[in-house]
């Protein structure tokens, strides 16, 4: 029995002098708060023109008083890359942008008990690339704030920030391709920009697929078409100043590359035939998507070296085969077959959503209003005799 007491008493001992100890309790504490709409820049990075970043840094004090000397906050970009120079060097995985920096006090100040905001602005240029998470590489974006009090006593708060990027959709694109030595050549008419969820639509029109030989018809038969929409994704690693020999000099990195499918789709009809017509035409409609589960990453072209493109590939499987002019319905295969193999770009992009366009938050610009008031001409005193009251009314 006075084992289990003595076993007992120890692991009480123990619980009490492995739990964690409490620090002291800071004087006040950081709350970011973001006002302004989701941060979409509109249109491609050498034409957007940004969009407005807006909110309050909450200063909540706790104490009766808090005197702080510096009380300051920044926007820090962050590129990091999966595959670095040096795998356990942080600086080589991980590079730090200032965009901008707000300085809160000019001077030391004390705040009383309470809640104290202050308001930040500033407006993100278009040219910044999206938020990003690659299987190579990420880009994104934050704040961080951070006062400090005469005893160094230090209040840290960090928010993430969301951009995105949205092209608005144009004119549809259609392209034209040829295989020779055949006479087939195939019009293809896509959208100009898809989005991540949704599907989108593809036209295809085949001609050149029949041909007539004395009392026989040679031609081309779709069996079956393929579609796959692949995702491109290339990161240059650069590395940091201990690590630049690796690499062969500055302005050099580590280029990796990687390709994943984002949907897949087979078709083995859904098109209309017409060996009728000069020449022969076969035309078909089809709507292609994104797996819902593939996650795909819109379209990126950074300065820092990532860049994720999106493409298209359609692959049509044609048969040759003979038939009679005098009994249509006599077809003879020959035995001949080709695979026609076609590649587009596709342009994923976000939905325009809730972002507002700084077009259409900035205020308006006059040209007609002049830089200063107009002049007025040479103006006397009045010297003549007084004025009746009615008159005098009257003028004033």
């Amino acid at each position: 029995m006075d084992f289990f007491l003595h076993k007992e008493g120890k692991e009480k001992r123990k619980s009490v002098s492995g739990s964690p100890k409490l620090g002291p309790a800071k004087p006040a504490k950081l709350e970011i708060g973001i006002e302004s709409p989701p941060l979409v820049l509109y249109g491609s990075m050498a034409s957007s023109t940004g969009a407005l970043l807006s909110g309050q840094i909450i200063l909540s004090v706790s104490d009766e008083s808090v005197k702080l000397q510096h009380f300051e906050m920044q926007l820090l970009a962050r590129t990091s890359t999966k595959r670095p120079v040096s795998k356990d060097c942080p600086d080589c995985r991980t590079q730090t942008t200032e965009l901008f920096q707000w300085k809160f006090l000019s001077e030391p100040a004390r705040f009383p008990k309470g809640r104290h905001a202050f308001p930040f602005s500033y407006l993100l240029p278009g040219k910044l690339p999206a938020t990003t998470n690659s299987t190579l590489g990420a880009i994104d974006y934050l704040l961080s704030a951070k006062a400090t009090t005469p005893l160094q006593d230090t209040m840290l708060v960090d928010s993430p920030l969301k951009v995105h990027r949205a092209l608005l959709p144009g004119n549809d694109r259609t392209s034209l391709r040829i295989f020779p030595p055949t006479n087939l050549a195939a019009t293809v008419i896509l959208p100009s920009v898809i989005h991540p969820v949704g599907d989108f639509n593809v036209q295809m029109r085949v001609s050149g697929c029949c041909e007539i030989e004395g009392i026989t018809q040679r031609r081309w038969r779709i069996r079956k078409m393929n579609s796959r929409i692949e995702e491109h994704t290339k990161m240059i690693s650069p590395p940091c100043p201990k690590h630049v020999h690796k690499v062969g000099g500055e302005g050099k990195g580590i280029l990796a590359n990687d390709v994943r499918a984002l949907g897949v789709q087979d078709f083995k009809d859904g098109w209309k035939s017409d060996f009728d017509t000069q020449g022969g035409l076969i035309e078909m409609d089809f709507a292609l998507s994104i797996k819902p589960v593939a996650n795909p990453i819109c379209d990126v072209d950074a300065p820092n070296g990532l860049e994720i493109t999106h493409k298209l590939i359609l692959e049509l499987i044609v048969a040759e085969e003979i038939v009679s002019l005098k009994n249509t319905k006599l077809v003879t295969p020959t035995g001949t077959a080709r695979v026609l193999r076609m590649q587009f770009v596709l342009i994923l992009t976000e939905r325009s959503g809730l972002g507002i366009s700084w077009d259409e938050e900035q205020p308006p610009m006059y040209d007609d209003v002049p830089a200063s008031p107009p002049s007025y001409a040479k103006m006397v005193d009045y010297e003549g005799e007084p004025l009746p009251d009615d008159e005098l009314a009257r003028l004033t």
